[in-house]
């Protein structure tokens, strides 16, 4: 029995996924969760094999539940399953350690059977994502390793991506979360949001401790 945690902050989505698959005798649903926080309160209460996982969530995003899940919960596989299939997505995934990255105008059957494919050592994606991949891999002789540190999707050591040191940097000159919004082109919400996750990873209490921590920590 394959067993499957969901994370989508799509409810009727996320709802008919877990109907679709349960249909299967071989997946069991043992989680559901609209946003990345809960994911990770899943995989380590329930320990499934396998996550569907959305990219564009509240709290955390997918792309930071699965640094983290690979990170914490090695033995479990991650499918991206999203309306995303833009380059900077796909290899922020696929360094990260995703096992697959599917669209979500994937056929039922096919998930399943992508689902399958996963959980027996494969690793699956749609065609376009496929062309992402190779032309990347082509271009590898031709990238210097220090163009590739300095990614800007790609998180440090205390969980931070690149939009989360311009946030802290904004925070620390003293900035709202509405002017941080309009500087970074984000919504207001999406900016608290943001700012939330950074005190979370950070264990910090509030917007003064985060200014002090990365003044000690030389983020800006």
């Amino acid at each position: 029995m394959i067993r499957i945690a969901i994370a989508d902050d799509q409810t009727l989505l996320r709802e008919m996924l877990a109907l679709i698959l349960a249909q299967d005798n071989e997946i069991a649903v043992v989680g559901e969760a609209g946003n990345g926080q809960d994911i990770l309160q899943i995989c380590k209460e329930k320990s499934p094999d396998l996550v569907l996982l959305d990219i564009r969530m509240p709290e955390f995003d997918g792309a930071y539940a699965l640094n983290i899940i690979k990170r914490q919960f090695p033995d479990i596989k991650v499918i991206m399953l999203t309306t995303f299939g833009d380059e900077k997505n796909v290899l922020n995934a696929y360094s990260s350690g995703a096992d697959g990255y599917v669209m979500k105008d994937i056929k039922p059957q096919m998930l399943v059977m992508a689902i399958k494919c996963v959980c027996n050592g494969l690793f699956v994606a749609h065609d376009s994502i496929h062309s992402i991949l190779r032309r990347q891999m082509m271009d590898l002789p031709h990238v210097k390793p220090a163009q590739l540190n300095a990614a800007e999707n790609l998180y440090d050591e205390y969980g931070l991506d690149y939009t989360d040191r311009k946030i802290i940097r904004l925070l620390v000159s003293g900035k709202s979360n509405r002017e941080i919004a309009e500087a970074l082109n984000f919504s207001e919400g999406t900016i608290k949001n943001r700012i939330s996750r950074i005190l979370s990873v950070t264990e910090q209490k509030d917007r003064t401790q985060i200014a002090v921590f990365a003044l000690k920590n030389n983020l800006i």
